[in-house]
């Protein structure tokens, strides 16, 4: 997701501390969204109005915002929201083209990719967008993984809550490494200290890694899940955790990607051992959630059928109609490739043909200063995610009509179903952005995480991951919880007497799990199936198994600290 642009040079040499009064009112927002999404009784729209209201109130009341503070804030939120949708729509429009042509030829081929359904599971909800968010991200990952996973036919809600667990350990070192450099930035490391921060960093996510493919395994299919998964979760997890830790100190910013890729090469090695195998094991029943849909074996030839049930021509013909299917996220794989592996393309298309809204300087009563900016948050046309998905629906329509798959008259009913889902969906995501620019401009994000710092003083290893958590789950990102916490992570570093690269890996880790949590991420992935009002229902899905990862980062990062001290 974008970031905010923060003053980079403020570096406080010490910490106020902040009237407990003040820290409920701050933290109160966070709190009050929580817990209407947790209810479930409205819709996201609704939580999100509320909450935008309830938080204008507490920035004028309680911290001083006048009318410019708020309506700035409301601005940058709403075009932050733009942003997000400008990756939302492409890929709605990229569900709905692959959908008409053979999505769901597309999921029964993808269920015997590997001979168990678990193992299939894990390639598309955690493999398979680990390497996504390697390259691009931005929520393009579960925009790409929430509809196949459909596919296989597992439940819409669930369908999103699996890859935001199975994925969540790749966006540290992501989009390129847009979420780790800009905590290097922001907390302004040398060299040695960008590269003790990357392999103190490559460490939590990479126990997280095999931790978020256990997890997957166990929201499926329970212990009979791990059964069937354990061969991918036993070689792909240490191949990809230690694929990231290795590349992450020659160059942080492939990281991810190698990861992501040592992951797929594992599923192709798998695959071609299991074919020579003397048996095959059959895929289980797919397991319906709430409201999915029937499992896979329900419809046509089913996974584990043996060869020669079906005719010739029909197989031929789902075999064609996968592979249409298929068409757009291969293209969507190869552009990004094609344009963010180039350093020099790469550079040149984040940092040209840019467009975005310019904001005045504004403040608080209460201190807080937001410098102007001139291009805020800006949208890069050549180097955004939403150009790459696209580009590949364009290049797929090409690609259908060449080989007569695509018929005249096709346009009207993908254009339909994609913009009634868009409509659905958006004025939520900008109502939720709004929120994050509200409380990113007024001040009470820094007061939450200023005042769990002067609490806890020596023993706020344990906190660092929540305070990233917290970040990435108001605004969305990691990257903008880094731009907004990294420079306190090494200033409360520096007061405690604690390596900064450790505590700024925490906040890498616990942002990338906040990530998973935040409504606006869940939101789009719900959008990309159609499933716009199950906001509640993915998060308490996604709540337990996010627990036991801001677990394993809190005891992660105390360990790291313990062992540098």
């Amino acid at each position: 997701m974008p970031l905010p642009l923060l003053d980079l040079a403020a570096r406080p040499e010490s910490l106020a501390a902040v009237p407990p009064l003040t820290w409920v009112l701050a933290v109160s927002p966070v709190v009050l969204l929580l817990a209407l999404v947790l209810w479930g009784r409205f819709s996201t729209i609704v939580n999100a109005s509320v909450t935008v209201a309830y938080s204008v109130a507490v920035a004028v009341l309680a911290f001083g915002a006048g009318g410019l503070t708020v309506a700035v804030g409301l601005g940058k939120g709403a075009w932050v929201g733009l942003w997000i949708l400008y990756v939302i729509w492409p890929a709605l429009l990229m569900h709905h083209l692959a959908t008409h042509v053979g999505m769901k030829a597309l999921g029964q081929a993808l269920s015997t990719m590997l001979p168990r359904r678990t193992e299939n599971v894990l390639l598309l909800a955690w493999v398979l967008p680990s390497f996504i968010q390697g390259v691009s991200g931005f929520g393009t990952p579960i925009a790409v993984a929430a509809p196949l996973l459909v596919a296989l036919g597992i439940g819409k809600a669930r369908a999103v809550a699996l890859p935001l667990i199975g994925y969540h350990w790749a966006v540290g070192f992501g989009s390129m490494g847009s979420s780790f450099y800009m905590g290097a930035l922001t907390a302004h490391l040398d060299s040695p200290g960008r590269a003790a921060y990357a392999a103190s960093a490559a460490v939590l996510l990479g126990v997280n890694c095999v931790l978020a493919g256990v997890l997957v395994a166990l929201m499926d299919g329970g212990l009979a899940g791990l059964r069937d998964g354990w061969r991918l979760l036993a070689t792909a997890g240490p191949v990809m955790a230690l694929v990231q830790a290795g590349a992450a100190r020659l160059e942080p910013g492939i990281a991810a990607l190698c990861a992501g890729a040592s992951g797929v090469a594992v599923v192709f090695v798998l695959r071609r051992f299991s074919r020579r195998g003397s048996a095959v094991e059959a895929p289980a029943t797919v397991p319906a959630d709430a409201g999915s849909p029937v499992g896979v074996e329900a419809t046509g030839a089913h996974a584990g059928a043996p060869a020669g049930t079906a005719s010739h021509d029909s197989d031929e013909d789902m075999r064609t109609r996968a592979r249409a299917a298929a068409v757009p996220y291969a293209l969507l794989g190869i552009v990004a490739l094609a344009v963010f592996l180039p350093p020099a393309l790469r550079s040149w298309a984040k940092g040209h043909l840019l467009v975005g809204p310019s904001f005045p300087q504004t403040s608080t009563h209460q201190g807080t200063v937001n410098d102007a900016v001139s291009v805020y948050n800006p949208i890069a046309l050549v180097g955004h995610p939403g150009t790459f998905l696209l580009i590949a629906c364009a290049g797929s329509v090409v690609v259908w009509a060449s080989r007569g798959v695509w018929r005249r008259g096709a346009w009207g009913p993908v254009w339909r179903g994609a913009l009634k889902q868009a409509w659905k969906s958006s004025p939520s995501v900008v109502l939720l952005a709004s929120v994050a620019g509200v409380l990113v401009d007024s001040g009470m994000v820094r007061t939450v995480a200023q005042g769990a710092a002067v609490a806890t003083g020596g023993a706020y290893p344990a906190i660092a991951p929540l305070v990233g958590a917290l970040g990435s789950f108001i605004t969305g990102s990691t990257t903008s919880s880094n731009a907004l916490f990294s420079s306190l992570q090494a200033d409360v570093a520096h007061l405690i007497g604690e390596p900064p690269a450790d505590l700024l890996a925490g906040q890498l880790a616990g942002g990338n799990i906040g990530n998973s949590l935040a409504p606006v991420v869940i939101l789009l992935g719900l959008s990309a199936v159609g499933a716009a009002r199950r906001t509640g229902e993915v998060l308490r899905m996604t709540l337990a198994p996010a627990a036991v990862l801001l677990l394993s980062a809190i005891a992660g990062t105390c360990l790291l600290v313990a062992v540098h001290h």
